[in-house]
């Protein structure tokens, strides 16, 4: 009872062990899996976070460029449509005056006549602040016979194009298609600045009776600086933001140099507006933000720029500035009309303090976690002890119950499994002593018939007894070979493989006659074993009675078995392939478990690969596996299991 007790502590104490350690362990896992989990979720909350902060943002500075963009499109199409109104007010008239000569002066004059004619009454009129004028050219040649300048008079306009690369008479032609009065956006000179073309509002249309069109214009530079002053004056007044704010470069009237602009809006900096930019300016980290900003609107028009840049004090105050770098987004919009930049930007200093908080609040939660979970720590200890000894007292109670019966069942099924292969060995045996003791047999009655009738020659006697010698030497090592096999005796020696196979298939070489079992050997002379010959021979056998059983479905000229043999670097290789079709990968991962069969119960225990799988891996050190392999042999492909063996070399 007291040696009961001892052992009952000495199972007790490694699980009490196994079960703190665990705890220790698991709540350890736990605490790092809870505070990575939420790390994890606070790096994702701040790249979100930081992910919608600027989406946000961006989207909000691109809504207030374009607003501005908006408000100039909607100012340029408004005074666009008045000069519009103008233009053709002054065309009807030009046609009226048109009609009027033509009418009265039809009978007197040729046509060419009455063309010159009605241009020297339009080319006498100015209008506009003598901006305005009008010109005449012929709808079939596209030359000019009527122009506020001469230059131009005479001049064939068919291929004529703006500063734009736009080709005017086509202009005209689509401005006119279907329609009385047509409209046109071009560039021009001035009669007073022929150096420079401006952009220009041009109405036309065609007076029939000659086939000529009569045209006038407006230019917009006038107009366009109107709408401009408009448009800083408005968004001047807009509410003053120190964080996000616009504010506008005009590209104009800048020669040479790294001079890229002009500042003409910036309500938080007053003391920038009319100042010239320089492109090569850096920031705080040696970044040169304008140059990147200008290839974008080079190539796309628009670009988001991030650069270090002073920021307005909080006051607002039009010349109040912190001396603190921080760092800042811009949107820039390139306003191709005007040639300027709008833009407006955002501060991260909001998205700083945002994000600090939130890691003030993980490292917050990771104390908190790890305390927490050391209080549990010790009040679980504290309860799965006491369960665990309660536990661990029945479990040894169990274990004592049923151990000794697993151990005799386990032992009888290993007995069982012994006693099968015995008794299909003897009964192979037996199936290879009849052709022996049939020819012994034969041989001596034969010798007696000669004997009695006198014809028995000497060398006749001889023969018989050497063929009676030889197949008793044959029973005699068969019985030897089934001896050594049921002896049991684990000694370890060291003998030649191929012997060892050759003993093996002299226990099983009924079998495989009776079986109609093609043997194809490939097995090297030299190869020494230092091992257990018995057990090994335990082995093959095992693994030549899972194959008989499958070959036996198949067709008799396609029952193979294959045994090779060979040494691979400091290994000892033994291959057992069959032709039987192989095996589910389901069967093989499971094929070496104990009490694992696919026959029915009262034809294999599902101990015999179990025990070939100890027998190699713990008595000789060595590896088993199975596969399924397609092969070739005699120009045929088979399919089958093969078995894999690796030994060390003695």
């Amino acid at each position: 009872m007291k040696k009961n007790i001892k052992k009952t502590k000495k199972f007790l104490v490694p699980i009490l062990v196994l079960v703190i350690l665990s705890i220790i362990a698991i709540s350890a896992i736990n605490t790092y899996i809870n505070i990575s989990m939420f790390q994890t979720h606070m790096e994702n909350d701040i790249k979100n976070h930081k992910n919608q902060y600027l989406s946000k943002n961006k989207q909000a500075i691109y809504k207030k460029v374009h607003l501005v963009n908006s408000s100039i499109e909607f100012q340029k199409t408004k005074i666009e449509k008045k000069i519009k109104e103008s233009l053709k007010g002054r065309i009807e008239t030009a046609l009226s005056i048109a009609q009027y000569i033509y009418d009265t002066h039809k009978d007197k004059y040729n046509k060419k006549e009455l063309k010159y004619k009605i241009a020297q009454y339009l080319n006498a009129i100015r209008f506009n602040d003598n901006r305005g004028y009008y010109f005449l050219y012929d709808n079939k040649t596209k030359i000019l016979f009527g122009h506020s300048m001469k230059k131009f008079i005479g001049k064939d306009m068919t291929n004529f194009k703006d500063a734009r690369g736009q080709n005017l008479m086509q202009l005209d032609e689509e401005a006119l298609k279907n329609k009385k009065i047509g409209y046109s956006k071009i560039y021009f000179i001035k009669p007073s600045n022929k150096n420079k073309e401006f952009p220009k509002i041009t109405c036309i249309a065609k007076f029939e009776p000659l086939n000529i069109i009569i045209g006038t214009g407006e230019y917009l530079d006038v107009v366009e600086k109107q709408i401009q002053n408009y448009v800083i004056d408005r968004f001047t007044v807009m509410k003053k933001d120190n964080s996000m704010y616009l504010f506008f470069m005009d590209l104009h009237n800048i020669n040479g140099g790294d001079k890229f602009a002009t500042m003409i809006l910036n309500p938080n900096r007053s003391d920038l507006i009319g100042k010239k930019l320089n492109d090569s300016y850096k920031d705080a980290k040696g970044k040169e933000f304008r140059k990147e900003y200008l290839k974008g609107l080079r190539e796309n028009g628009e670009a988001y720029t991030k650069y270090w840049y002073k920021k307005p004090n909080k006051s607002g105050l039009l010349l109040s500035t912190t001396n603190e770098l921080k760092p800042k987004m811009s949107y820039f919009y390139l306003q191709k009309d005007w040639n300027w930049i709008i833009a407006s930007g955002f501060y991260y200093d909001d998205l700083e303090k945002q994000i600090s908080v939130m890691e003030q609040s993980l490292e917050k939660y990771t104390t908190k976690t790890i305390l927490d979970n050391l209080l549990w720590v010790i009040i679980l200890s504290f309860v799965v002890i006491i369960i665990a000894i309660y536990v661990s007292i029945k479990i040894d109670k169990t274990i004592k119950k049923y151990a000794d019966e697993l151990i005799e069942k386990e032992k009888l099924l290993h007995q069982q499994s012994k006693m099968v292969s015995m008794g299909e060995m003897i009964g192979n045996i037996a199936h290879q002593w009849r052709q022996p003791l049939s020819v012994i047999s034969t041989a001596a009655t034969g010798m007696k018939v000669q004997k009695e009738f006198g014809v028995l020659e000497d060398d006749n006697f001889n023969k018989m007894c050497d063929a009676i010698d030889a197949n008793a030497q044959y029973l005699s090592k068969t019985i030897d070979d089934f001896k050594n096999f049921i002896k049991g005796e684990r000694v370890k020696e060291n003998f030649n493989l191929k012997s060892g196979i050759d003993s093996f298939l002299n226990l099983v070489e009924g079998s495989i006659k009776s079986h109609h079992i093609n043997l194809v050997l490939d097995i090297k002379d030299d190869i020494q074993i230092d091992g257990y010959k018995n057990e090994l021979t335990q082995c093959f056998i095992n693994i030549f009675n899972n194959a008989k059983d499958v070959l036996d479905e198949k067709e008799e000229v396609s029952r193979l078995f294959f045994i090779t043999a060979y040494k691979e670097d400091d290994n000892i290789v033994i291959h057992f392939k069959d032709s039987g079709g192989g095996m589910p990968d389901e069967i093989a991962s499971r094929v070496f478990d104990p009490y694992f069969s696919t026959k029915h119960q009262s034809q294999g225990t599902g101990l015999g690969l179990n025990m070939t799988h100890k027998l190699i891996t713990e008595g000789m050190s060595g590896t088993i596996s199975v596969s399924t392999v397609t092969y070739k042999h005699e120009d045929k492909e088979h399919t089958g299991a093969e078995f894999k063996i690796t030994l060390p070399l003695s």
